[in-house]
């Protein structure tokens, strides 16, 4: 008896031709690998601007969470920060040592200087989102939940499509081919449709019209200053952001009977996979061109990756039909993806292994989940 192929098998099969790498690449070899530490000082006197009293105080703290809320407002890199140290206190400056892992969402959005996402407010607007009926069936506090998430996947959405602008200027600025230029611009076209979508269906859960305020995106975008930064960025947005967007959308699509909501997430898992591609393509050419350099870069992104931070929405059953999964499922389908897909692909980009795919594209291009098809 013939079964459908495993989508994660499917997805990391596509993405190893991508990349031009055989099937011998399935175990991970990523499991035991240390996650980098990071050594960061920071000044008590940027507490001074939250401080009741308009004053810093005198001594570092120490507590994990009130360590980690100093080192976010100092110039500490954005990440999921865990297992924080105190060092030692010299003046007003506090030294902490921490791990760093690198996945702390999905998608591409756009970033600040610090690698934090940036996103615009949902704001009651007309244009972004498109006539669309409300659901009748849930009660209000359902439709509350669900046109929440909805409202925050059109943030994110919108976020993206300054992303790939963002993207397009560091290929530019780093002479990366046309073919990788062309697909990042139609990917930020892409987004533009996402968000409306996002809009839509947030708006028709949620009773009006909502579309984006303005996006904070400072007077000066950020624009990768070097191949390896670039690769490093790619990995952690795309290569990992895209793949667990692509994957995790498959996901909500397999559990979704609302048909609005099938649709968006039909047209979310088809042009997230061809992200995820891109991404990984780009890391390809990066690494061809800049070598060690590059791949070292890339190595670091993947040893940092830890556990993705699921939603925490209030959830019942009745809303994986409109695209909302618990929060309990979207971990395990996160963990699955990283585990099956993600490692087990960066495993075989940096071992540097080109082998013969030509079974593995007549496997994928007849048997494949029609979710996970570009």
């Amino acid at each position: 008896m013939n079964h459908p192929p495993d989508p994660t098998d499917v997805l990391r099969l596509r993405l190893l031709l991508v990349l031009g790498l055989g099937s011998a690449h399935f175990s991970c070899g990523w499991g035991t690998c240390d996650e980098p530490e990071y050594t960061a000082t920071v000044s008590l006197d940027v507490l001074a601007d939250t401080a009741d009293s308009g004053t810093s105080p005198t001594d570092c703290p120490t507590d994990p969470n009130a360590s980690a809320e100093l080192l976010n407002q100092g110039d500490a890199p954005y990440c999921e920060m865990m297992d924080i140290t105190f060092l030692e206190q010299e003046g007003s400056d506090c030294t902490y040592r921490y791990t760093c892992f690198t996945c702390c969402g999905y998608g591409r959005p756009y970033l600040d200087e610090r690698g934090a996402p940036v996103e615009a407010d949902a704001v009651p607007a007309e244009g972004w989102a498109e006539p669309s009926r409300p659901p009748v069936e849930l009660t209000s506090e359902q439709r509350a939940t669900v046109g929440a998430f909805w409202r925050d996947m059109a943030r994110a959405e919108h976020s993206s499509v300054a992303g790939f602008h963002r993207f397009a200027l560091d290929l530019l600025a780093h002479g990366a081919p046309l073919e990788l230029l062309s697909r990042a611009q139609r990917a930020g076209a892409q987004e533009v449709r996402h968000a409306i979508d996002a809009f839509t269906l947030a708006s028709a859960y949620l009773g009006e019209p909502l579309g984006p305020g303005r996006l904070g995106i400072g007077p000066h975008a950020v624009v990768a200053r070097s191949l390896a930064e670039l690769a490093a960025w790619t990995a952690r947005d795309g290569a990992i952001g895209e793949t667990l967007a692509a994957f995790l959308a498959a996901r909500a699509l397999a559990e979704a009977t609302e048909p609005t909501v099938r649709a968006v997430l039909e047209t979310v898992v088809r042009d997230e996979t061809e992200h995820a591609e891109l991404a990984w393509a780009t890391l390809r050419w990066a690494i061809e061109v800049g070598g060690d350099e590059v791949r070292t870069a890339v190595a670091a992104v993947f040893a940092g990756l830890g556990d993705p931070t699921p939603h925490s929405l209030p959830w019942s059953p009745e809303l994986a039909a409109h695209g909302l999964p618990s929060p309990e499922q979207e971990r395990a389908d996160a963990r699955l993806c990283i585990a099956r897909v993600i490692r087990p692909v960066a495993d075989a980009l940096l071992a540097n292994e080109v082998r013969e795919a030509t079974a593995n594209q007549r496997f994928v291009s007849t048997h494949a989940d029609p979710s996970l098809r570009g």
